[in-house]
């Protein structure tokens, strides 16, 4: 036995309990499992692949975005059956902010990871993010915050283009069947006055509240990340930096290549815009190089585990257990910065990547593939936990590429169908 798991269970340390199983929740698993921590894996969704983990006891549950009020209970109920103090790291904004009005009912029994309200309000409204960049002096870019039709029609000729219309917090455009209205899009890039108006008649059926933002130019490989823990006073305790290499969609999806890289100046940066909110708690901070400024410019404040965090362990800082030593009492290692670069990879989202290129003949087939090269950790598959790819290919992956398939084979043939799901509606829970 480690000296690790024999001061763990010398101190009977709290178990880890994660809300959903997807890629961030299947990495808290493995960062806290493979450590000798009890994890205690909450799941809505049958046959998602971090359900068959060796790290965690998986358990049914209420979704947070879908039955608030099953959840409690469920969780209440929970806090009642496990021994000890509990720790709970929430996964999905919606997790997030389920937390949050919850915070007085459910605090006697578990201990979320989980910044305070103010923080939260901070970094989930993108306006109040803007002006919190303004004041600290960071960069970034020039944003205006549209509630009405009438608001935005003065602001069309003074707006610049390419811009791009965010929902005010994010969670507004996944209520209810907002997503659809929106089209399953997370942002929407637009290029004319026109084309502004026209596209924030359709969101205003969803939500009216949304923000506008100028198009830091450059590509997805000009995102950058600094990854930080703030304890529980609010000062910096782990951190390390990453740079996207592929996102899909392009432009405003999700992070499907990302790789670690070397930048300590974003870390000053993000430390610094948290600390002004006395920020507690895990966060991505994320930036875009404008080489016209010279330039990081600020793009949003994630306050919560996200997709890719596994990176860090990989990297030598693990902001999981950063964040469960501190919770748990422990003193919190900074980690060992390991100078090699190690890419995270989304090995499903790019396997779809790939063969849509081959269809498509568009040349990018082994483009895509170089991306993916060097050393690297996926998503889901793990030499050391290889049921949750094992069961998800057969059962997941290869019926989307057979529903896929069958909308291409039909749309060749001149028959008419509905549009297939998109990649996005397939890949972000």
């Amino acid at each position: 036995m480690t000296a690790m798991k024999k001061q763990i269970e010398s101190k009977r340390l709290p178990a880890a309990v994660v809300m959903n199983m997807f890629y961030t929740g299947l990495g808290i698993a493995r960062s806290l499992g493979e450590r000798g921590i009890r994890v205690i894996g909450l799941s809505a969704h049958r046959g998602v692949y971090g359900n068959f983990t060796r790290y965690a006891d998986i358990r049914g549950c209420p979704d947070s975005r879908e039955d608030p009020e099953g959840l409690e209970q469920f969780l209440l109920r929970l806090g009642e059956e496990l021994d000890g103090s509990k720790l709970l790291f929430p996964t999905r904004d919606d997790d997030v902010l389920f937390l949050e009005r919850r915070r007085d009912r459910l605090g006697d029994r578990f201990m979320p990871v989980l910044p305070s309200t103010q923080a939260l309000t901070t970094c989930l409204d993108k306006w109040a993010t803007y002006k919190l960049a303004q004041n600290v002096g960071v960069p970034v870019p020039e944003t205006w915050k549209i509630e009405t039709l009438e608001e935005l029609l003065p602001l069309v000729d003074e707006i610049h283009y390419p811009c791009v219309m965010k929902p005010l917090s994010a969670h507004f455009w996944r209520k209810g069947d907002n997503w659809k209205k929106v089209g399953a899009r997370k942002a929407i890039c637009l290029g004319s006055a026109e084309g502004l108006i026209e596209e924030y008649k359709l969101v205003a059926a969803a939500d009216p509240r949304v923000v506008i933002q100028e198009v830091v130019p450059g590509g997805d490989d000009q995102l950058f990340i600094a990854a930080c823990y703030m304890d529980r006073s609010a000062h910096l305790a782990a951190a390390f930096t990453a740079q996207k290499v592929l996102q899909v969609p392009e432009g405003f999806g999700t992070g499907c290549i990302v790789q670690t890289a070397d930048r300590p100046e974003l870390i000053a940066e993000a430390s610094g815009l948290l600390q002004a909110i006395r920020f507690s708690g895990i966060a991505e901070v994320e930036f875009k190089w404008d080489a016209v400024s010279a330039s990081y410019k600020l793009i949003e404040i994630n306050p919560r585990p996200w997709d890719q965090h596994r990176l860090g362990h990989a990297a030598g800082v693990d902001l999981i257990y950063a964040a469960y030593c501190d919770f748990a009492g422990l003193a919190v290692a900074p980690g060992q910065r390991n100078p090699e670069r190690w890419k995270w990879v989304a090995e499903d989202v790019l396997l779809l990547a790939l063969l849509r290129s081959l269809w498509r003949r568009d040349g990018r087939f082994w483009a895509l593939l170089r991306l993916a090269r060097g050393k690297k950790i996926y998503a889901i598959w793990s030499a050391s936990d290889p049921l949750p790819s094992i069961v998800y290919t057969p059962r997941h992956w290869l019926g989307s590429l057979a529903a896929w398939g069958r909308g291409r084979l039909r749309s060749a043939l001149g028959l008419r169908m509905p549009n297939p799901p998109s990649l996005e509606e397939k890949t972000v829970p």
